[in-house]
């Protein structure tokens, strides 16, 4: 049977009392989560949810979330996870580009929509109808057992996941359950999780990286879950600790908090056997820090994007003889049954070593953007996904990323990859994020400018950060200004954007 639920009914079948998910203290069991998810199968399908129903799951990192993801799965309807920091046009936005029917939520945020709902709205934690808000428990008491799960085709749709947004309105991914096996239910055996594995997930669980790292490596193996609800670094290392968990999946933001905390010791990260970071450009000086602080763990840092499912290539980070990181900022080799290339404008495959557009093959890619033919034309040409990623792999087969194509700083004619220079700026003593983008010159047509946020006590001023930027970059690479903020512009899965700093175009 093809249905993205069968991985938690085997579960629930081989070992019903292993421990599913620990949250806020207390256990559940792989029995538990699967009669749970039965239960709210019921009610949904009484509430008139079916097969290939688009449907919007807006609840925050919790039980819940998983539960009724897993609902929908097994009625075959295809989810489309929501950040929960979205706003009333935010979530409108999200239900016109995915065409979605109802939203599958909470009170609280049911709510902040009552006024004008986009669509119907279905609350899992009311327990009675409240106006036009259909309470799932009241539904779930009252509704006749369904027969069995959907047997649903490996290219139907199962999942319309919304881009991240970083370059401009978010799209509709469309990802077949053919697309989430070929990726999704290879990632655990390529991150070494196995049944005894425990996973620290403090990630949001409506991104590709929580959903595949996190709940889908933990469905696939039958190994532990711990889930926080947010990422806090402190209590992230408290949970390693209390839990000896020895999976962390983070992005470099969420890492360098760990590191920079008082807290984090070889004894209380000394239970961790792997960490997998990306989602990002990752700076080599936070990966030698992480080395250092913990010279047992497996770090692996990779390169993957939604429209390609999940993870693309893969590398074990590694220090060599002279204390340096080895191949720094490389995003590892392509995974097995993926194809990877650098490619020109006109879509030509580039020869070793040449930079160019970085550009993916393989079962995983996407089936297109929802509703959204022009988009898809764009990305996917031939049977390449064009990834919007600058970059060029070396002779080893190892790929690296240059920088995102849309954030190339071209100054008086030459080329300016932003990560270059931030890379420099980590090294500074007390800077905890840096972030570099363009800015209009009447001159050179456009210079970089650098925006930094300092380590808790750490004070400096512009100056020795500019002298420092001299002394380590070609001058026309050295920022034009340098800004200190005490925090830099996130999303939501903890990536610093650029965009949010750039400056807004004059009005003509």
């Amino acid at each position: 049977m093809a249905n993205r639920a069968t991985h938690l009914l085997a579960r629930a079948a081989e070992t019903p009392e292993a421990t599913a998910l620990i949250f806020d203290g207390l256990p559940i069991s792989y029995a538990q989560l699967a009669a749970q998810a039965r239960d709210a199968m019921d009610g949904l399908a009484a509430l008139g949810i079916g097969r290939s129903d688009r449907v919007g799951l807006w609840i925050s990192s919790t039980p819940d979330f998983i539960v009724a993801q897993q609902a929908l799965f097994l009625l075959g309807a295809v989810v489309t996870p929501l950040n929960i920091l979205y706003r009333a046009q935010d979530v409108e936005h999200a239900v016109a580009c995915c065409d979605l029917g109802r939203i599958v939520t909470t009170g609280d945020l049911a709510a902040t929509l009552a006024d004008a709902p986009p669509c119907p709205l279905i609350a899992i934690d009311l327990a009675s109808d409240q106006g036009d808000i259909r309470s799932l428990p009241q539904a779930v008491n009252s509704a006749p057992p369904c027969d069995a799960a959907a047997d649903l085709g490996e290219d139907e749709l199962a999942m319309l996941l919304l881009t991240s947004a970083t370059t401009g309105k978010a799209k509709g991914v469309m990802l077949s359950l053919a697309n989430l096996a070929a990726n999704y239910d290879r990632t655990p055996g390529w991150l070494g999780i196995d049944r005894q594995s425990v996973i620290l997930c403090a990630l949001p669980l409506y991104n590709t990286f929580g959903l595949n790292q996190g709940i889908n490596a933990m469905l696939v193996t039958g190994c532990t879950m711990v889930l926080l609800p947010r990422f806090d670094a402190g209590k992230c290392i408290a949970a390693i600790a209390q839990h000896r968990c020895t999976f962390l999946p983070a992005v470099p933001t969420m890492l360098q908090k760990i590191v920079d905390h008082p807290a984090a010791t070889a004894e209380t990260l000394g239970s961790l056997r792997t960490i997998m970071t990306g989602g990002a450009p990752v700076p080599s000086f936070l990966l030698q820090r992480l080395l250092e602080l913990a010279p047992d763990v497996v770090l692996l840092t990779g390169y993957g994007l939604t429209e390609a499912s999940a993870l693309v290539t893969l590398t074990q980070v590694c220090l060599g003889r002279n204390g340096r990181i080895e191949r720094e900022r490389s995003i590892g080799r392509v995974l097995d049954g993926i194809d990877l290339a650098i490619i020109d404008e006109a879509g030509r495959e580039q020869p070793i070593g040449t930079t160019g557009e970085i550009a993916v093959r393989g079962p995983n890619v996407m089936m297109g953007y929802y509703q959204a033919p022009q988009e898809t034309a764009a990305a996917l040409q031939g049977q390449w996904l064009r990834t919007g990623d600058i970059g060029y792999i070396d002779s080893q087969g190892y790929a690296f990323i240059v920088d995102r194509k849309k954030d190339v700083i071209i100054r008086g004619g030459q080329n300016i990859y932003p990560a270059d220079i931030e890379e420099v700026l980590y090294q500074f003593p007390g800077i905890a994020e840096a972030a570099v983008v363009a800015r209009p010159d009447p001159v050179l047509g456009e210079v970089p400018v650098a925006f930094v946020a300092l380590k808790p006590g750490s004070a400096t001023a512009i100056e020795p950060m500019i002298d420092h930027c001299r002394a380590a970059l070609a001058s026309y690479k050295c920022p034009a200004s340098i800004e200190i903020r005490d925090e830099l512009p996130k999303g939501p899965t903890g990536k610093i954007l650029r965009r949010a700093l750039r400056p807004i175009p004059s009005a003509v």
